[in-house]
């Protein structure tokens, strides 16, 4: 009983993670169904920040195969130094697309993550974007909402390598329940992982990636 209320004290007063042998445990995908052939986005994927020191991290996957599937999930694991993108607006006037002749965006990585306009306060959700385009709907809740030459753009869960820092093919039963855990020494600045479903045909359903993070 004591131990247990010495543990809730300091982890209220240091948070997780920053008391040795305690770990925090976060779910940072909770998604079904994962379409055949689908994998899932940045968006769909909550950061896992490992900024505070040295840490060690925990990936536990969870979702069920169909009965019918052929083929099981693949584990991306992308990591930033960052957890966002930022420059400016380097074209005329327009009220949905941002555009920076410096970016370097993969096609669509984007969509399903907000856009803010930093100079004028407002955000919209992003529906498309090219190496140097982004596009909005529409941006809302600022002063003009609309991008200006030389507007400041933040993109909050961007600037994620392109090629992985790790990746692996999850064990597969057909009908069967995946559950599996991987381990990880050193880790990066921030990571988020992506899920792809291998099969042709099949949704994976009850997905779920769950991080734990320690020193």
């Amino acid at each position: 009983m004591l131990e247990s209320v010495l543990t809730r004290v300091l982890l209220a007063v240091f948070g997780g993670g920053g008391i040795p042998g305690v770990k925090t445990a976060t779910t940072v995908i909770d998604l079904t169904p994962l379409a055949a052939t689908a994998i899932t986005t940045l968006a769909n994927c909550t950061a896992i920040n490992m900024q505070a020191g040295k840490r060690t991290l925990t990936l536990t996957i969870k979702g069920r195969y169909n009965a019918a599937a052929t083929r099981g999930a693949r584990v991306h694991v992308v990591t930033s130094t960052t957890n966002a993108s930022a420059g400016t607006h380097t074209a005329a006037m327009n009220l949905t697309v941002m555009t920076d002749a410096a970016a370097h965006f993969v096609a669509n990585e984007l969509i399903g993550l907000t856009i803010q306009n930093v100079t004028d306060g407002s955000s919209g959700v992003i529906t498309g974007n090219t190496e140097t385009t982004v596009t909005v709907a529409a941006l809302l809740g600022g002063t003009t909402n609309r991008w200006n030459l030389g507007d400041v753009y933040s993109i909050p869960g961007a600037d994620y390598d392109n090629y992985d820092w790790d990746s692996f093919d999850c064990g597969f039963a057909a009908g069967g329940v995946l559950r599996e855990t991987r381990h990880y020494d050193t880790a990066p600045m921030y990571a988020k992982v992506r899920i792809e479903n291998l099969d042709a045909a099949q949704a994976i359903t009850d997905l779920e990636v769950i991080s734990a993070l320690g020193n």
